[in-house]
């Protein structure tokens, strides 16, 4: 049976590039060993099975059900969310991203936040996470929390939140 030439190129143009995305795509929930720690921690990309899972699913859960977040606030921030979109870097080994990111991924269960516009990146002590260039992000404490608006950066929490996290993130939308 003799292909088309018309046909194997439709096969090429369609179906090759999905297959090189696919092979190209970073690992997800990528486990490694910190040397400057000596412990286990998540590196580069992760989303929420990752944060539940093994290396830092107990502190999450723990954070998670114990935070109530104020009802009134959440109700203000769900008619702000048109094209938003929101990237987290913190790192599994810091105190501050143990508290404050399950806190945060409450609120935005709360407020129904579509998880395809949420960007997890896990970083080493160094703010480092492997291939994925933050430089032009200057990550200098984690938890950051980057809120944009489109394409444009509309403001960051940075470790703890001044007054709560929902509230915080309700100023950044308004503004």
């Amino acid at each position: 049976m003799k292909l088309n030439v018309r046909v194997l190129w439709l096969i090429v143009l369609f179906l090759l590039p999905g297959y090189l995305l696919r092979s190209q795509e970073m690992e997800l929930n990528k486990v490694i060993i910190d040397s400057t720690l000596n412990e286990e921690i998540l590196f580069g990309y992760c989303d929420r099975s990752g944060l539940e899972g093994a290396v830092f699913g107990k502190v999450f859960r723990e954070y998670y059900d114990i935070y109530e977040p104020d009802k009134g606030v959440l109700g203000q921030i769900k008619s702000k969310l048109d094209s938003v979109s929101i990237m987290i870097v913190m790192g599994t080994w810091c105190s501050d991203s143990e508290e404050q990111v399950p806190k945060f991924l409450k609120v935005l269960d709360k407020v129904r936040f579509d998880g395809k516009s949420l960007t997890i990146i896990c970083v080493n002590k160094e703010k480092e996470a492997g291939e994925i260039d933050l430089k032009k992000y200057d990550i200098q404490r984690v938890p950051t929390f980057i809120i944009f608006k489109g394409d444009k950066e509309v403001g960051r929490i940075i470790e703890t939140p001044i007054m709560t996290l929902e509230k915080d993130l309700l100023l950044l939308l308004e503004g």
